[in-house]
């Protein structure tokens, strides 16, 4: 009879054991609030707020955007419905972007463009993709993301975009498709020119 009293006891302690666990476990501290490194509150906030970038007293890009806010510790602009001129050595405005957010990394005044990123040149050339970023100290505009580029009812579309900031010499890595319109007094059954 002892040796089933222990068995009991033994039991006993083992479920006791078991249920000071789980209700241990059901006591667990509700999750803490975010550190104030998870939740970022800008330094400063704007509305209707323009941004210009120059180079030897010529200006280099403008951006506009309904709404900024500043994060001075990471020296970042968020703007909100954006919209930058690019304007080339001498100053003449040769390119246009819109796009719903842009990220401008003041130390280095790259650029980054995300959501229905259109841009569009002087020339007529439109490139249309949903992310882009502007490499400031290179002149250079670069793309992972898919990109479709229009110029004179030709399309080229593809993946790892790299161009000058008015599209005229621009360069896709892979997965690149093109659609090329006949030109004026082509036929394009014959594949070459109409006398």
């Amino acid at each position: 009879m002892r040796f089933l009293g222990f068995d009991r006891g033994f039991a006993s302690m083992v479920l006791s054991m078991l249920l000071g666990a789980a209700i241990a476990g059901c006591q667990r501290d509700a999750p803490s609030t975010p550190s104030g490194e998870e939740i970022r509150v800008p330094d400063q906030e704007a509305r209707d707020f323009t941004l210009t970038e120059s180079s030897e007293g010529k200006k280099s890009w403008t951006l506009w955007a309904s709404y900024a806010a500043m994060y001075n510790d990471r020296n970042l602009v968020d703007a909100k419905t954006v919209r930058i001129d690019f304007f080339d050595h001498e100053g003449k405005k040769n390119s246009s972007l819109t796009a719903d957010q842009g990220l401008v990394y003041q130390r280095t005044n790259d650029l980054e463009a995300r959501g229905q990123v259109r841009v569009t040149t002087t020339s007529g050339v439109t490139l249309e993709t949903d992310s882009l970023r502007w490499l400031n100290a290179k002149g250079k505009i670069v793309s992972d993301a898919f990109v479709r580029v229009t110029r004179k009812g030709d399309v080229v579309t593809g993946y790892g975009f790299e161009s000058d900031a008015n599209l005229e010499h621009f360069h896709l890595a892979r997965e690149v498709r093109a659609e090329v319109q006949p030109q004026a007094g082509e036929n394009p059954d014959a594949g070459g020119s109409t006398p």
